[in-house]
């Protein structure tokens, strides 16, 4: 909910100044600031992304998308209209939830469109099972986009930065209780309560090496 509320406030704030062509210079000049400094933020977390690697926190990466996307927005409303590059590119923020609206009203782009909104608006249901103080197990759900959850192991890596290790386990069905057992150093076990259907709990265990 976080990643949609920030979103129709900055929306809702763009129309409004729109609406009364609030002209405020100095605001305008600080936002732009905090924007460049959340682009500059969200094209490292894309690359830290690729490279199997995130900053630190479980939804970390889209509150620096959110706040990009949502400061353009606000940009877009205080920003006076003119053929340019700079127009162009705050257009893009604003008129997204539009592009989604005119792809829903399509049936060819119906079932696209609504995967990229869940994927892009969607926070999902994400946890972490902390197996010590250097690795932990994330567990992420989106609703519709994936029937069961995505399992990946967390590395505490370099400050303020943590390695993910995706498909770690696929366990094939919901997850209804986890306990995690150490062996060693260097592999934990998995005890696993999964619920195949009503009333149906099934037990999945497996063994995973922490030194990926």
């Amino acid at each position: 909910m976080f990643t949609i509320t920030i979103l129709s406030i900055c929306f809702l704030a763009a129309i409004s100044c729109k609406i009364k062509k609030v002209k405020a210079p100095l605001i305008t000049g600080l936002i732009w600031y905090f924007h460049l400094v959340m682009l500059v933020f969200s094209a490292l977390c894309v690359i830290l992304l690729l490279s199997g690697y995130g900053f630190k926190g479980s939804y970390t990466e889209r509150v620096f998308f959110t706040f990009y996307a949502g400061s353009g927005i606000v940009l877009y409303g205080l920003t006076a209209q003119d053929v340019s590059a700079k127009w162009v590119y705050l257009c893009a923020f604003y008129g997204f939830p539009f592009a989604l609206a005119f792809g829903l009203l399509l049936p060819p782009l119906r079932t696209l469109t609504v995967i990229l909104g869940l994927g892009l608006l969607s926070d999902g249901e994400l946890e972490r099972y902390p197996i010590d103080n250097d690795y932990s197990i994330q567990s992420k759900s989106v609703d519709i986009l994936y029937r069961t959850p995505a399992y990946s192991l967390v590395e505490d890596k370099y400050w303020f930065f943590e390695k993910i290790t995706g498909d770690v386990v696929t366990p094939g069905a919901p997850l209804q209780a986890l306990k995690l057992e150490k062996r060693g150093t260097d592999s934990v076990t998995l005890h696993m309560n999964l619920m195949k259907g009503p009333g149906s709990i099934s037990r999945y265990d497996t063994t995973i090496c922490l030194i990926q």
